[in-house]
């Protein structure tokens, strides 16, 4: 079993959409799949996948302090999207984020460890910051995932979320909202490091998926997120590999990729192994 994080340096980079594309993706290509919903302030997950027996998720995991979830309790809160994708939904409200802190998130993710049957295991941990929730996921992932939009707000957002990982795992960049492609280009210069893929701006696309109560599979979003994530984790995707490899124009960010605080370590990028 692999854990897969994905988040993101600031509210509403595409983190969400991206983990559930990947997760979808990685199912479509064979994979055994859990999507899990950890974003303290109110996870969506739910929405991009509104299975018809969504049950309660996480919540009921993580009251009861000092009892660690077993793994018979986290199967009964897994809700199925298809045959090869599971869903544990996130918290229904914000105010309930208190029940998500780094004990609770590592004693559900034990527990998780111990059921058989999956390949990977994708969790959306919401925002980056230092201590968060998503730190914690971070340090027990094996493929770290950064969405990242390609305008100005996200590369400095990014910024701080690569600064914030300086002694820690590296994160893997993801363009995602894509207009143009000059645009993730350009990105990659301004971040000083090569991206793993690009999702394309498709909010038709999105909308279909929704209403489809399924993941983007097909059509320009199911190709991108096949792409990545056969960049990703390479025995799960079904599209051929791509990375932003030509040089890249100087993307108009003032000085994002001369003053960033991602220090020098953290700037190499490999595939996960």
């Amino acid at each position: 079993m692999r854990l897969v994080a994905v988040t993101g340096g600031k509210g509403g980079p595409g983190a969400t959409t991206l983990a559930v594309g990947l997760a979808g993706a990685w199912a479509a290509a064979g994979q055994s799949v859990l999507l899990v919903d950890l974003d303290p302030a109110g996870g969506d997950v739910a929405v991009h996948v509104p299975v018809a027996d969504l049950r309660r998720g996480v919540a009921p995991l993580l009251g009861s302090p000092g009892v660690p979830p077993g793994p018979p309790a986290v199967l009964a809160e897994v809700a199925q999207v298809n045959r090869r994708l599971g869903l544990l939904a996130g918290l229904a409200r914000p105010d309930a984020a208190g029940l998500l802190h780094r004990q609770a998130v590592q004693a559900l993710l034990a527990a998780v460890r111990r059921i058989e049957g999956w390949d990977l295991v994708v969790i959306d941990p919401g925002r980056l910051l230092p201590g968060s929730v998503a730190a914690a996921v971070l340090e027990a992932a094996a493929v770290r995932v950064l969405a990242v939009r390609a305008d100005l707000p996200g590369a400095l957002a990014a910024q701080r979320a690569l600064g914030c990982t300086r002694h820690g795992p590296l994160l893997v960049p993801v363009a995602v909202g894509v207009q143009r492609r000059a645009d993730a280009v350009e990105l990659a210069d301004a971040l000083g490091r090569p991206l793993a893929g690009v999702i394309p701006a498709d909010p038709v696309g999105v909308r279909r998926a929704i209403q489809s109560g399924q993941p983007p599979t097909s059509g320009r979003l199911g190709r991108a997120y096949g792409a990545v994530a056969g960049q990703l984790h390479p025995t799960g995707g079904r599209a051929t590999r791509s990375r932003t490899r030509s040089r890249p124009r100087r993307m108009a960010l003032g000085s994002v990729g001369s003053s960033a605080p991602t220090p020098a370590a953290c700037l190499g990028w490999a595939p996960a192994t």
